[in-house]
């Protein structure tokens, strides 16, 4: 079975290119309507489109245990098609699907791409890009140079996984310049919290001369403030100062008590530090993205490679028309968050020498 992301597109593209290859077979019955192809000994080749999956559930791919799916721009087809209807097929049938596509940012694609890349023994994975191909004439190659953006050319000639988007809360970042495992553990680590009963939200990071050096990031789900400074303790016993977010003052993630997620923290041990009001979005994003790139191109702020939902909220954040934050999807910003707090306080170009207050 081929698979494109909408019936039409595959009904243009490739049941075109495949009547032509097979319409001279006398063995090959041709089906325009079903889009189908179907040789003497039964076996047929299928072509769908993903755009009404639930035509898909049941289809069988049983043949003499060679049956295969391939999945064409895997990245443009909801990823619930691949895991929760094609995979089914692969089980019951033993079958192998071969997943392409033209990248599109770091979406559901980038995490198969890269359970092939050692992840997982199931699969393997190649990156190829149109260079490489020979498919397409230099001279357009030329051309998409000077006609698409750095990014844009990354992502659809070369075939690399790049951010793309105006409304990117981080724009600056870049996984080449700024995931590195730090060699030197910093000489002083500190925590910065985000309060959510969902996710609790927690980086750990240090400076090494003025560069900001993310280590780690803990998390807790359907927990409160109580859990993560116990979780802190345990496994960073030397950390003494937290910096949280600033609405932690007034209120808490517990009803054990009527303490304050700050008054908690700080019954643990640590020294809580926040702005009296939490800073405004547009002001904390920007002090993020002067560390990690500012105008002389200076990067002073790297993360571990082991901080997969920091990078995540890097990667996939956007911003509101108003600049602000969109948390539409809740898996996201709360690390991002946790981290600016912090980076607000200290590293803020909006304020110098701010006085912060300690609860």
């Amino acid at each position: 079975m081929y698979l494109s992301p909408y019936h039409s597109q595959t009904k243009s593209i490739m049941f075109p290119v495949m009547k032509n290859l097979l319409s001279q077979n006398k063995d090959v019955k041709i089906n325009e309507t079903e889009l189908s192809f179907t040789f003497s000994n039964n076996a047929q080749i299928l072509l769908k489109g993903a755009d009404n999956a639930n035509s898909l559930r049941g289809i069988n791919l049983g043949y003499n245990g060679s049956n295969a799916v391939v999945l064409d721009e895997c990245a443009y087809i909801k990823e619930n098609v691949f895991t929760e209807i094609v995979m089914p097929m692969l089980f019951d049938h033993n079958a192998k699907a071969l997943l392409c596509s033209t990248p599109a940012s770091f979406n559901h694609f980038y995490n198969l791409f890269m359970l092939g890349q050692g992840q997982d023994q199931n699969y393997k994975s190649w990156q190829f890009s149109t260079l490489e191909k020979g498919m397409i004439p230099k001279e357009a190659i030329e051309d998409a140079k000077r006609t698409m953006t750095a990014d844009q050319y990354k992502q659809e000639i070369l075939g690399d996984f790049v951010s793309i988007g105006g409304n990117k809360a981080v724009w600056n970042f870049d996984r080449s310049k700024h995931i590195k495992e730090p060699i030197d553990m910093p000489p002083k680590l500190y925590a910065g919290c985000d309060f959510n009963v969902s996710m609790m939200a927690t980086t750990i990071f240090g400076v090494i001369s003025d560069t900001v050096v993310v280590v780690d990031e803990l998390y807790l789900e359907n927990s409160n403030t109580e859990a993560m400074a116990k979780y802190i303790k345990q496994k960073y016993p030397q950390i003494k100062d937290i910096y949280p977010d600033p609405a932690g003052k007034a209120r808490s993630t517990t009803a054990k008590n009527n303490h304050s997620d700050h008054m908690i923290l700080k019954q643990y041990g640590f020294n809580v530090y926040a702005r009296p009001k939490a800073p405004h979005v547009k002001q904390r994003l920007y002090d993020l993205n002067r560390l990690l790139l500012d105008a002389d191109d200076n990067v002073r702020l790297t993360v571990s490679p082991k901080c997969e939902k920091l990078i995540r909220d890097f990667e996939l954040c956007q911003r509101k028309p108003d600049g602000s934050l969109d948390k539409t999807d809740l898996s996201l910003t709360h690390f991002l968050d946790s981290l600016t707090y912090y980076i607000n306080l200290k590293h803020s170009s909006y304020v110098k020498n701010i006085n912060y207050a300690e609860f």
